[in-house]
């Protein structure tokens, strides 16, 4: 019974959870949210700026979340996210990533951020545990050294009231996807103007050689 049940464990990572996480970004005419966007940057802040790094975000950048140049300072001032070389080791002795780029190099990008951030459970019976990890069914081999990270009434929504853990694991893994492609939107409104730009050039050629024809 042992031995299912930590093959179990094992393959459980390996299988797609049921809900797969909605985005609006990541259809052909959508974009990043900005409301989720300052949700998530919050969540990284209050959860996650303490070990990991945003190097390749800047101050600047946070302005084009909607945020005012006095909302970027107050927000920085809460926590500025460590460099990378002057993060803390972890109990096992790894320092912690730098973010910026986290979901580019990942085949299911902010999905996989919402699965790691929501799949912490309580080991299985009688499963051997390594010292200082923790049971994620989203991490491969189901251990990992990484203590939940999302703690709720960390973060406060617009309404007042406290952001759950499945909330801010979706708005961190939006905004982990705006540090990884901060001009998507531009790119696909570049492309949108492109397409209909050659849309009614193909209308104007049509007509004209349709009146052509007719002479």
């Amino acid at each position: 019974m042992r031995a299912i049940l930590v093959a179990l464990a094992v393959l459980l990572p390996a299988v797609a959870f049921a809900g797969v996480p909605q985005f609006g970004f990541q259809s052909w005419f959508g974009g990043f949210d900005k409301a989720e966007l300052q949700v998530g940057f919050a969540t990284y802040q209050a959860n996650c700026a303490r070990c990991h790094s945003l190097n390749l975000v800047s101050p600047g950048d946070l302005q084009s979340l909607g945020l005012t140049p006095a909302q970027v300072t107050a927000l920085l001032a809460k926590g500025k996210p460590p460099a990378l070389s002057k993060t803390k080791p972890d109990a096992g002795g790894a320092i912690a990533g730098d973010l910026s780029l986290y979901e580019a190099g990942h085949r299911r990008g902010a999905a996989a951020v919402v699965d790691l951030m929501t799949g912490y459970r309580p080991a299985l019976p009688n499963m051997t545990m390594l010292p200082g990890h923790y049971y994620n069914i989203a991490y491969p081999g189901g251990q990992i050294a990484m203590a939940p990270a999302l703690q709720p009434g960390s973060v406060m929504l617009a309404d007042g009231k406290a952001a759950s853990v499945p909330v801010m694991a979706h708005d961190v893994a939006a905004f982990l996807a705006w540090t990884a492609d901060p001009t998507l939107d531009e790119r696909k409104a570049t492309g949108l103007r492109a397409i209909f730009f050659l849309l009614v050039l193909g209308v104007v050629g049509f007509v004209v050689m349709a009146t052509r024809m007719t002479r």
